[in-house]
């Protein structure tokens, strides 16, 4: 008796990407059913629920490494990748988005799409600059990567922080285009801060001065690439708050999160932390604080980066003068733990970033070439 190709279908959906570019083998069936997009976004929905799947990406200046999420305490293997680095000259993520994650190399001014589960990568176009907008490698672009849902397209925004102007790049067209320009802060000075995180069909960050004084969080709204402000709940803005600055942006849970810094006594120092959700996107009156968190290393800089299986406790990462630390936070006994990821390089670490499992293609279905590009 024959088993239903839907029965086939949803068997293989549940199986890691490893297995299933063997399984693209077996037969001319098997290969074009799992290339096919319906079953790589079924294939992503799965992946996306379990947690297994996902994996934490950890920037060195020595290379990538990945640990699985559901195993934080075992060593961690270099991630390989075709891309090659040079010594102090590593390859930035700059985003990360259904399994792809945007790199950067500045020294070349390269932006690369690289699925990590299936080693297909794609080198994206030089912007063609005008005269009024050309490059300068000096000065740091920010970027933003993510998915839009109403034309099913991959987006990256790059601003160019000196001229505040904005440029998107579409994997459908693979091709840039100049959009609406920067504009909520005039002066040189501000800066973004984050990866353009994903959230409600749009790439948030949080905007500061040199200074570090609060500004605002400022997104990009990937359907109709424009700008907007994210409002914050009043407790942040009145003038009896305590927050400083803001620490970080990120993703948790699927809801906006933003790590504030509250300062004591004009000190640095004695900083803690509130963590808010943001848990239905755009409405000011759904943040909520979720747990304060007060580091026993001084000079320390927090980040949220998960939850865990189960839901009750949260990841963080603390960078301090010491170095890096990894913490489980357990929202119900209010109390951290303190773990150790084994197998880390000792040299400078710049960023982490979770990535799910995927087959998602960076483009979108030519021929994808593994190879190194000269």
């Amino acid at each position: 008796m024959s088993i239903p190709l839907d029965v086939i279908t949803e068997i293989l959906s549940l199986l890691p990407v490893k297995s299933l570019l063997r399984f693209r083998c077996v037969s001319k069936q098997f290969c074009a059913s799992i290339d096919s997009p319906e079953f790589v976004k079924l294939h992503l929905s799965r992946s996306k629920e379990t947690y297994s799947k996902s994996s934490l990406i950890l920037e060195f200046y020595s290379g990538f490494f990945s640990v699985n999420m559901d195993s934080l305490d075992i060593a961690v293997q270099l991630l390989d990748h075709p891309l090659d680095s040079y010594p102090k000259k590593p390859i930035k993520v700059i985003g990360s988005c259904n399994g792809l994650l945007a790199l950067q190399r500045h020294w070349r001014n390269e932006v690369y799409l690289l699925n990590p589960s299936t080693k297909k990568h794609q080198l994206l176009p030089n912007i063609v600059f005008d005269s009024e907008s050309h490059y300068n490698k000096t000065v740091i672009d920010q970027f933003g990567f993510g998915y839009d849902a109403s034309t099913d397209d991959y987006k990256m925004m790059r601003i160019l922080m000196r001229k505040k102007q904005v440029f998107v790049y579409s994997l459908k067209t693979n091709s840039w285009k100049r959009v609406q320009d920067f504009s909520y802060h005039s002066a040189l000075t501000a800066t973004l801060r984050g990866r353009g995180d994903v959230i409600g069909g749009a790439l948030n960050w949080v905007e500061l001065e040199w200074d570090c004084h609060p500004l605002l969080i400022t997104a990009f709204d990937l359907k109709n690439e424009n700008f907007f402000v994210v409002p914050l709940p009043d407790e942040m803005t009145n003038e009896k708050s305590s927050f400083t600055y803001f620490s970080n942006l990120s993703v948790l849970g699927g809801c906006l999160s933003v790590t504030c810094a509250n300062r004591r006594n004009n000190t640095r120092n004695n900083d803690y932390y509130d963590i808010w959700v943001m848990k239905e996107y755009g409405i000011k009156e759904s943040w909520t604080k979720l747990f304060s968190f007060s580091p026993s290393l001084e000079g320390a800089y927090l980040k949220t980066i998960a939850y865990s299986e189960c839901g009750n406790k949260v990841l963080l990462r603390l960078e301090s003068p010491e170095g890096y630390h990894f913490f489980w936070y357990d929202l119900k006994e209010q109390s951290s733990h303190r773990f150790k990821i084994h197998g880390l390089p000792h040299d400078l670490w710049s960023e982490n970033t979770v990535c799910v499992e995927s087959l998602v293609t960076p483009d979108l279905g030519k021929i994808c070439q593994t190879e190194e590009r000269g």
